[in-house]
């Protein structure tokens, strides 16, 4: 009998434990699956704990109050952490409209809060799996122009998908990743980017946090997976990036981004269409932003690429990110991140090819 998403995430993906305590954040149109899973962690004999966000909150907190306000750590929630094993989010807001309206530096001081957040979870090596289902909404799809029905059933098909093939091949292209030193990708559309791997591991994103991610450091996930991902020498980018599949951000679709990069970081910025919805954010974020953060090859068959976040997952897609990289071994620390992805790339490793036009040659 197929298991049901909250089986899945509670004995597969992080491997709820009797005792242990475990946190669910959750949206208003989340609960009923928050509450699933809840009682799975129940079931086996563990403690869970559910927080409840609303658009209403969130937004009315994004537009209405001052930034100060916004940029105050949630000292309650990181004490939360020091009794917690486990942690499950579904994602929100059901309706991204009003991001549009959104000052950047407000969201900017919000996403600032996260940073002790996360770097609580990984000095206490919280296990943590994101259900990208709570991102499905037919808000979300009207905002950024998504059939909702094809949208959702390519989320389910690829959270149903056949792991074990994909850890597979993951496996196969992680290896390669792992003994290589150079990597170059390259487009018809105008992307020539070369990187360093500096021998660095690379992840196999299969949707499990078992014991040797967690000795990586690797403590996140995502239901659906399928991806390897490495953090290359974060000085050594050089060239250029197109990204031919669009992107949502902040209540548009980013089309036809355009990366420059020198000694590792983003010299210029340029799209086709609404700049300003990556600019607004990147601008605002300190730290590391425009530092290279990730390379990752999609392994997941079933996940077709849409413009959203999940299509990093799709099979042969390539995408490249910058910002914070910490979770995958890097070393840049920044307020934020971003991926862009490619659908028919080239990607060769020490000059062999690994990827060929969006095919995987492994």
């Amino acid at each position: 009998m197929p298991k049901t998403l909250a089986e899945r995430v509670v004995n597969t993906s992080l491997r709820i434990k009797p005792d242990e305590t475990v946190t669910i954040s959750t949206w208003q149109h989340t609960i009923d699956l928050a509450n699933e899973i809840a009682f799975e962690c129940r079931r086996v004999g563990a403690i869970p704990l559910i927080t409840l966000e609303t658009d209403d909150l969130w937004w009315k907190t994004l537009t209405k109050l001052p930034t100060e306000s916004i940029a105050k750590e949630e000292r309650h929630g990181l004490k939360m952490l020091e009794e917690t094993n486990a942690n499950i989010m579904l994602g929100g807001p059901e309706d991204p409209m009003t991001f549009r309206r959104v000052e950047g530096a407000k969201l900017a001081a919000y996403f600032k809060t996260f940073e002790t957040w996360f770097e609580k979870m990984r000095e206490r090596k919280i296990r943590s799996a994101e259900l990208q289902v709570g991102q499905v909404t037919k808000q979300r799809a009207k905002t950024y122009g998504f059939n909702y029905a094809q949208w959702k059933r390519t989320i389910e098909n690829a959270s149903n998908a056949d792991y074990n093939k994909i850890a597979q091949l993951g496996k196969k292209i992680a290896s390669t990743l792992e003994g290589s030193k150079k990597v170059e990708i390259t487009t018809e559309k105008g992307t020539s980017l070369k990187l360093e791997t500096a021998n660095r591991p690379a992840h196999v994103e299969d949707g499990i946090v078992d014991e040797k991610d967690i000795e990586n450091g690797f403590i996140f996930t995502s239901i659906p997976s399928g991806a390897v991902v490495t953090a290359p020498l974060e000085t050594s980018a050089e060239g250029t990036v197109y990204f031919d599949l669009p992107r949502a951000q902040k209540g548009r679709l980013i089309k036809g981004l355009k990366w420059e990069f020198q000694s590792g970081r983003v010299v210029k910025t340029t799209a086709q269409k609404y700049p300003e919805a990556f600019l607004d954010l990147f601008d605002n974020a300190t730290g590391d932003k425009d530092r290279i953060a990730s390379l990752s090859i999609g392994v997941n068959p079933a996940a077709k690429p849409i413009g959203y976040f999940t299509d990093e997952l799709g099979l042969g897609i390539v995408s490249v990110g910058i910002g914070d990289n910490r979770t995958i071994g890097g070393s840049n620390k920044s307020t934020f991140g971003f991926s862009g992805s490619l659908a028919k790339a080239t990607v060769k490793v020490d000059g062999k090819p690994i990827v060929e036009k969006g095919k995987i040659v492994v």
